[in-house]
């Protein structure tokens, strides 16, 4: 069921309790691009669908749940959150074409499209290690099975209103055209930055389809010990040109991967060092994070901007981004 009307959202369960926000909310910029954050579904559900009623009331205008290996499913979570909002968009960012056939993604993410009032966006990749390797699944021809996917998905979507938002979150340039051929969107995350002016390149190559433009984020040191190990999953999914100009040795990143999947971090943390990490997301505190979105923004001009939310406390993660997004709305009004 819907929100009763204009401002209204009927009252969540436990443990969705709603927390008064007496801190920094995002102000609404006029031709600035939407402002949202992306989580994961590694927390309790009720925590998760809390966290996006807090992004709401903190005037993020777009929320990305990830579909990660064995995390809580983000399709259920979208659902719930969907009766725990009223106007926040609710994309997953991203599944992939190998794990869920497209008729039933497509059928479930229009479910989520109709009992959010049009709010849904559906996001598709090719899926990396981290998604596929619990279930022992290779990605076999990316290309062709992530192109039927999306004109699967685009023949059920037919006929919405308003009609669901197809997104394709690649690293690639096959995949990125693709997305510039046949989806609304391009979700551009878990690279370095310096590859975003390439990635949205190709994504704006054959059709100027949207870009969501979402840098991982770490802040201060509490942000930058809890990410440090588990970028290498990311380092694995990176082309080897990218790994070769960032400095990472193959062999030394498949041994950490393989000591983190047996639960030891050590190897990881040490081949994620201080200038490598700096290299892959944004690092500091609300305000120079805030400075870096915003030049961002003027180098890309995405359609929308956000911050990948992985601290400790996603909570007060969540305030952080605000804050940034706050300061990079802030800078962009006086450019």
């Amino acid at each position: 069921m819907q929100a009763d009307g204009p401002g209204e959202r009927r009252s969540a369960p436990e443990p969705m309790t709603r927390v008064p926000t007496r801190r920094l909310r995002i102000a609404s910029g006029e031709g600035s691009p939407r402002t949202g954050i992306r989580l994961l579904p590694d927390r309790p559900p009720g925590d998760v669908v809390a966290q996006i009623a807090l992004a709401e009331d903190l005037g993020f205008e777009e929320v990305w749940v990830g579909d990660e290996g064995t995390a809580h499913d983000p399709f259920a979570v979208l659902a719930a959150a969907a009766q725990a909002t009223s106007h926040i968009r609710l994309g997953v960012g991203v599944t992939n074409p190998y794990l869920r056939h497209p008729v039933i993604t497509a059928t479930t993410m229009l479910t989520i499209h109709e009992l959010s009032g049009g709010r849904a966006v559906l996001g598709v990749g090719a899926g990396g290690v981290l998604s596929l390797k619990p279930f022992e699944v290779t990605p076999e021809r990316p290309e062709a099975t992530l192109r039927r996917f999306l004109e699967t998905a685009d023949a059920k979507r037919r006929g919405t209103e308003p009609l669901l938002p197809l997104y394709v979150g690649a690293r690639g340039q096959r995949l990125n055209q693709l997305a510039s051929e046949l989806a609304d969107g391009a979700f551009v995350s878990g690279l370095p930055p310096f590859r975003y002016r390439e990635v949205i390149g190709w994504a704006r190559s054959v059709r100027p389809v949207e870009i969501a433009l979402y840098p991982g984020v770490a802040f201060g040191a509490e942000g930058r010990g809890h990410h440090r190990a588990d970028m290498a999953w990311a380092l694995l999914d990176t082309p080897p040109a990218v790994r070769t100009r960032l400095g990472v040795d193959d062999l030394e990143l498949r041994a950490a991967v393989a000591a983190l999947s047996d639960g030891d971090r050590a190897p990881a943390e040490a081949l994620i060092t201080d200038s490598l990490q700096e290299q892959l997301m944004l690092v500091g505190e609300p305000e120079e994070v805030g400075q870096r979105l915003a030049a961002l923004v003027r180098e890309h001009q995405p359609d929308s901007i956000g911050l990948v939310v992985a601290q400790p406390d996603v909570e007060a993660g969540i305030r952080q981004a605000a804050e940034a997004l706050g300061v990079m709305r802030r800078l962009s009004a006086t450019a």
